[in-house]
């Protein structure tokens, strides 16, 4: 059997793998947005609403780090990755019904453990798929769609409307995932099959997640930071309501972009450089963007700097892949998906008192600095990184 006979199989089991995480992620994005504005026409209090979005990413959290140990339990990360969709679906499912509202925070809370769960399986297998030596091309081609599906995810209120039964439509997409995914099976070694933590065990994890996780939590603080204070600031600089509404999606556009070109330039000139270029887009995006509001130009500018943040995530992963091997890379993306949330969880609040606080070009200058200094650190890192275990 020749080489290109014998990659079509695993080609073909990633292409359907992506297939499969798109729905994932589509289907509970689109519910985040719908949740928020159901709430909001019952009459709810932001504040009540802002505790809810707390609870389901909360949830997430917590659920995070036990990744591997659930799916070594389970049976393996496809086990793991049906269970939790399966168990996302049916917090849609509830939530479509319009319950009351203390109900609301009981399935919300479920569809963030699920939502985690699918999230942090399908990273890893993802990981566990990628070619050695081209982990930065295969990582990029699934964050990408990944990118996408999170993007992409609530335009399917277009089709439903904003009424609580669209929430049985994201059930659905989840549903076609898991359809699509039936006949996939764990490649070797994705997951441990026993999780025995120790201090011992967890000492050398923790030197060889430092700079993946670094990534992460900056890339989760950054695009957090952006999603809270971008469009409060475009208000600020002039833009029309709508246009600073549409921040986020033009950040968003330049994610789905930059994703898989950008991790061609880890394979080709390393995890090292591919950062430092993130940290001065990001840098020169963070000033060039307030001076160009509210022309036409800034646009691109947005665009740019969502796909450099939005890349170092994936830069992480990259690293993480480069530096776990076999059973082992299970932990290294439960650590990457963890430090995403605590970074985001921290981003957003810090972000919007810096905007309070920081007078005129004091926002985009912190940003700016915490980008390149946070990827310029992460660089010296990459290049005094452990061996791999």
């Amino acid at each position: 059997m020749s080489t290109a006979t014998q990659a079509k199989p695993h080609a073909a089991s990633f292409a359907l793998f992506v297939g499969v995480a798109t729905c994932a992620f589509a289907g509970v994005w689109m519910a985040t947005p719908l949740a928020s504005v159901l709430l909001a026409q019952r009459g709810v209090e932001a504040a009540v609403i802002g505790l809810y979005a707390s609870v389901v990413w909360g949830a997430a959290l917590l659920a995070a780090p036990i990744t591997p140990w659930l799916a070594g339990r389970l049976g393996g990360a496809f086990a793991l990755h049906r269970v939790a969709a399966g168990m996302a679906a049916v917090a849609l499912l509830a939530l479509g019904t319009d319950p009351a509202l203390p109900l609301w925070f009981v399935f919300g809370g479920l569809l963030g453990v699920g939502s985690c769960l699918a999230w942090t399986t399908a990273d890893a297998i993802a990981a566990a798929m990628a070619p050695e030596g081209r982990e930065g091309a295969s990582l990029g081609l699934y964050q990408t769609f990944v990118s996408a599906a999170i993007g992409g995810g609530p335009a399917v209120l277009l089709l439903t409307g904003v009424v609580p039964q669209a929430f049985w439509a994201s059930a659905g997409i989840l549903a076609l995932g898991l359809a699509m995914g039936a006949a996939l099976r764990d490649p070797a070694g994705t997951v441990p099959a026993r999780m025995r933590l120790s201090l011992a065990r967890l000492r050398p994890v923790a030197s060889v997640m430092a700079a993946p996780a670094g990534a992460a939590a900056l890339c989760g603080a950054l695009e957090a930071a952006a999603g809270a204070v971008f469009p409060v600031q475009g208000l600020a600089l002039g833009m029309a309501a709508a246009a600073a509404a549409a921040i986020v999606v033009a950040s968003g556009f330049g994610n789905v972009l930059a994703q898989f070109p950008l991790g061609m330039v880890a394979d080709r000139w390393g995890t090292d450089w591919a950062l430092l270029l993130c940290g001065v887009v990001v840098a020169v995006a963070s000033v060039f963007w307030p001076a160009l509001a509210p022309g036409l130009p800034v646009w691109p500018v947005l665009a740019a700097w969502g796909g450099a943040a939005g890349a170092i995530y994936t830069l992480g992963m990259v690293r993480a892949v480069q530096r776990f091997a076999g059973p082992a890379r299970a932990l290294g993306m439960a650590g990457l998906n963890t430090a995403y949330l605590l970074g985001g969880a921290i981003g957003a609040p810090l972000a919007g008192v810096a905007l309070e606080t920081l007078p005129g070009w004091g926002l985009p200058a912190l940003i700016a600095l915490v980008g390149l200094g946070g990827c310029a650190a992460l660089t010296r890192m990459v290049r005094a990184a452990p061996v791999p275990i």
